[in-house]
């Protein structure tokens, strides 16, 4: 009797530790995505993710306001994780100073507003882009997309998916807090920030980009198209 109390004890014991070890991960995606751009990512099993959905940014709202905004999904009372890419990677960092993540990881991103291509900086002195349409900005990326980062062939299907379930007014005020971002450099200090790039990245080139892991021939789109290779950072990372 002795000895089946002593292997049930164990076997709750077990239990009790697995759950222990669950990490949360939160998964932020881009601007012209959505949870499906994880799609092909294999997470370790002791990552317990959970998808961010994106609002409907206000007129002319901040990435630091909407972030804000948008943080209310993370559960901040377990130690946590949080991974964004693109648009994503950019409102995460955003989020750190608000929610305290125990690491945040960045995927075809930027950090910082410094790592902004010059085209967006022409926009944010001249800003002409709030006088287009909204439908203009979202039909647009079906066409600019697959010019800027060919190899999203590769993932024709779930890309279009991604880019026609788009609220056209979230593309185009998801484009005025990009250009209108102010974020610096010394505002990362000291932030247990990871970034992931890829060498071939058109949208937000590397020329601009300061990177923890380069993933070469890596586009903007290489968390679909690149998935073994962001993955094994990803799960590194995280590991325990």
């Amino acid at each position: 009797m002795c000895r089946y109390a002593l292997i049930l004890l164990l076997l709750v014991s077990g239990v009790v530790v697995t759950a222990q070890q669950t990490t949360r991960v939160y998964l932020i995606p881009g601007q012209g995505s959505d949870y499906r751009i994880y799609k092909n990512i294999q997470f370790d099993a002791h990552l317990d993710t959970v998808h961010v959905h994106y609002i409907t940014p206000l007129p002319l709202e901040s990435m630091f306001a909407y972030a804000k905004r948008l943080s209310a999904q993370i559960d901040t009372t377990t130690p946590f994780y949080i991974i964004g890419v693109s648009l994503g990677g950019m409102l995460a960092t955003e989020m750190y100073d608000m929610v305290h993540p125990q690491k945040i990881i960045v995927i075809s991103s930027a950090t910082d507003s410094t790592e902004i291509p010059e085209m967006y900086q022409f926009f944010h002195q001249y800003p002409i882009h709030r006088y287009i349409p909204a439908s203009v900005f979202k039909y647009s990326s079906f066409i600019m997309q697959p010019m800027y980062e060919p190899d999203r062939a590769l993932e024709r299907a779930t890309c279009n998916a991604m880019l026609w379930d788009k609220e056209k007014i979230f593309v185009k005020r998801a484009t005025e807090m990009i250009v209108s971002w102010q974020r610096k450099p010394d505002d990362n200090v000291g932030k247990n920030i990871i970034h992931i790039h890829g060498d071939n990245d058109h949208t937000l080139p590397i020329k601009n980009i300061t990177s923890d892991y380069i993933i070469p021939g890596g586009s903007h789109m290489m968390v679909l198209t690149k998935a073994a290779d962001v993955g094994a950072i990803i799960n590194k990372e995280l590991k325990k």
